[in-house]
C-alpha cells in the first residue's frame, strides 16, 4: 500500500491542481509523541505522590500547550505559582526523553518523501517549543524532510494564522497553493484564518473527536485514505 501511495504521487495528475506546498502539524499528525509526553507527565505526578495516568488519558489533552496538559492531568486547582513550577518540572522531564519512544505514524515518512519527489515543498508547523522540536527532528533523522520548521515559541502560535503565513512565505508559496495537515480544531482554525486548504486526520491524539465536534470534514483515518482523496481534488 505504501509503495502504491508513493508511485501514485510520482505522477503529477494525482496531486491537486495548483498545489505547491504542504505543512504538517507534529504531535498527533506527523508523529505519535504520546508515550514520551505521558512518561514526563507521570514523572511529574510521581513527585507529588500521584499515581500514573494511562497514555490515552494524557494524549487526549495534548495540543493546547504544557500548561493545559499539567492543569488537566494533575490538579486544576493548583495556584498560579505552583502551576508554573510544575509546568517547568514537566518540561525538564520531557526534554530529557522527548524522542525516546516518539515515532512517525504509519506511512507518514513515505508519504512525505513521495510529496517531495513530486516537487511539493514541505514545512513543519507545530505549537511545540523549538527546543523540543529540534531535538526530536535531530534524534530521529527527520530534518531533511522539511524545507522549513515553525514552532510555537517563534511567534504567535496556532490558531493564530501567523505561523502558517510564515510557512507559506518561507516556502515561496501562496495561501491558495498551500495545504495544512492537522489533527485538532487548532490546526483547522489556523488554516482557515490563513486562507489555505486544510485536511484533518483521525489517527492523532484524540482520534479526531475534537475535529468531529467542530464539524470539520472530511477527516482521514489513514494515509491511504488521504492519498486517495488528494487524487479527487
Amino acid at each position: 500500500m505504501l509503495q502504491s501511495i508513493g508511485s501514485k504521487l510520482s505522477l503529477s495528475n494525482s496531486l491537486p491542481q495548483g498545489l505547491f506546498s504542504v505543512s504538517w502539524d507534529l504531535d498527533g499528525t506527523f508523529a505519535d509523541t504520546s508515550v514520551d509526553l505521558a512518561r514526563a507527565l507521570n514523572q511529574t505526578r510521581a513527585e507529588k505522590g500521584m499515581g500514573e495516568l494511562p497514555i490515552l488519558d494524557v494524549a487526549r489533552h495534548v495540543g493546547k500547550g504544557a500548561k493545559w496538559l499539567v492543569q488537566n492531568c494533575l490538579d486544576p486547582g493548583l495556584d498560579p505559582d505552583e502551576i508554573e513550577a510544575t509546568v517547568q518540572r514537566f518540561l525538564a522531564y520531557y526534554l530529557v526523553g522527548c524522542s525516546q519512544m516518539t515515532k512517525a505514524y504509519p506511512g507518514v515518512i513515505e508519504y512525505s518523501r513521495a510529496l517531495r519527489a513530486a516537487g511539493i515543498k514541505q514545512a513543519l508547523a507545530t505549537n511545540k517549543p523549538r527546543r523540543f522540536t529540534e531535538r526530536i527532528l535531530s534524534d530521529l533523522g527527520w530534518n531533511s524532510l522539511f524545507d522549513s520548521v515553525h514552532c510555537g515559541d517563534d511567534g504567535r502560535a496556532k490558531p493564530d494564522p501567523e505561523m502558517l503565513n510564515h510557512c507559506i512565505q518561507s516556502l515561496g508559496s501562496r495561501a491558495e497553493q498551500h495545504l495544512h495537515l492537522g489533527d485538532t480544531p487548532t490546526d483547522a482554525a489556523a488554516a482557515n484564518a490563513a486562507g489555505c486548504l486544510f485536511l484533518g486526520v483521525r489517527w492523532g491524539m484524540d482520534g479526531g473527536e475534537g475535529l468531529m465536534a467542530e464539524g470539520v470534514e472530511p477527516l482521514f483515518a489513514s494515509l491511504a485514505e488521504l492519498a486517495a482523496h488528494m487524487e479527487t481534488l
